[in-house]
């Protein structure tokens, strides 16, 4: 018969994290796990009354933090390097030599793998001619075009009469604007005419005069029928478009975002860069210095905050302490360092 537990047990803290029960058996972690207990829920002394960091500035420190992101998402050295070396040299000064190891090794490897020149711009795809459904006319004025467009005696003249020539066959072909743009730019790369030029060429004869005609003739829609909801989709500056601009970069550096703030966090004193420079660090309420999982798991809490339609961030304008769901989710706190 297995000895039932009580339903109430009388619970002392003796020591930071240390428990004994009535009897006076210290609690192993295990148990400590299985029973309410106070220390999740207590802020240390030393914390009390420390001004808190003002939304404002945790604002302004989430901006560095990003621009700095969006480089190291760009996988140039000009920004992972310093990063990299920063933690290296902040692990060597906390004399831990496995992490300094580590962070050696991850920044040789980088060091192999990436390139100095940033990639902000991905590529997109492009067309070749044997994705294109060409008629044998079409086809054989591509044929044609090419071998004009590759020879020194076309000039600017010669290369727009084959660009006009050869739009008109693949628009008859029922081939997108789009397909069109991607043959045509490689054509005229064989050319030596500017940027500009081509750019003009493109624009001057790539089109879908059937699409332009049938929105022509569509009456367009008065404006006062349009509702709230269709007049921020349609601007170009709207609220939904900034969201989802936000959510798709914060998508591209989410990798790099779980290990600058991981990282940082947890070795840098509970500060990122954006932090150090507005003078806000993370504190754990018990005021132990947070382990790495403890700074991953607040990192995963930026992700809950999205979730949330960033209603979990905007908690910090009426908690009393000014926790977000971030800082919830890892009993921490931002405090404000003079």
């Amino acid at each position: 018969m297995q000895h039932e537990q009580p339903d109430h047990q009388d619970i002392r803290e003796v020591a930071p994290d240390t428990f004994v029960d009535e009897t006076g058996h210290q609690l192993t972690k295990k148990e400590v796990r299985q029973i309410v207990t106070p220390h999740a829920f207590t802020v240390a002394d030393e914390l009390i009354g420390q001004p808190l960091a003002k939304p404002l500035r945790r604002g302004i420190a989430m901006g560095i933090d990003g621009v700095i992101i969006s480089g190291l998402a760009s996988a140039s050295l000009v920004f992972v390097f310093p990063a990299m070396l920063y933690l290296c040299w902040n692990r060597y000064k906390a004399q831990n030599r496995n992490h300094l190891l580590l962070m050696v090794f991850a920044t040789l490897c980088m060091l192999g793998t990436l390139s100095w020149t940033p990639q902000l711009v991905q590529e997109q795809e492009t067309t070749s001619a044997a994705d294109l459904d060409l008629t044998p006319t079409a086809a054989a004025a591509l044929a044609q075009v090419s071998l004009e467009l590759s020879t020194k005696e076309c000039d600017a003249i010669c290369a727009e009469e084959n660009t006009k020539m050869l739009a008109l066959e693949l628009q008859n072909s029922g081939v997108s604007m789009k397909q069109q743009k991607d043959v045509l730019d490689g054509l005229l790369e064989l050319t030596e005419l500017k940027g500009t030029e081509k750019r003009a060429l493109l624009a001057k004869y790539v089109a879908q005069p059937k699409v332009v005609a049938v929105a022509a003739v569509k009456e367009p829609k008065e404006e006062s029928s349009y509702s709230v909801l269709d007049k921020l989709k349609n601007s170009d500056y709207s609220l939904i478009k900034w969201v989802k601009g936000i959510l798709a970069d914060f998508g591209l550096g989410f990798g790099w975002a779980m290990v600058y703030f991981t990282f940082y966090i947890s070795w840098n004193n509970g500060q990122t860069i954006g932090k150090m420079l507005t003078r806000i660090r993370v504190v754990q309420l018990d005021n132990q210095p947070l382990t790495l999982w403890a700074s991953f798991s607040r990192q995963g809490g930026y992700g809950a905050g999205l979730a949330t339609g960033l209603i979990g961030f905007a908690q910090i304008l009426w908690d009393p302490n000014r926790q977000a769901i971030q800082d919830k989710v890892a009993s921490t706190v931002v405090i404000y360092q003079p």
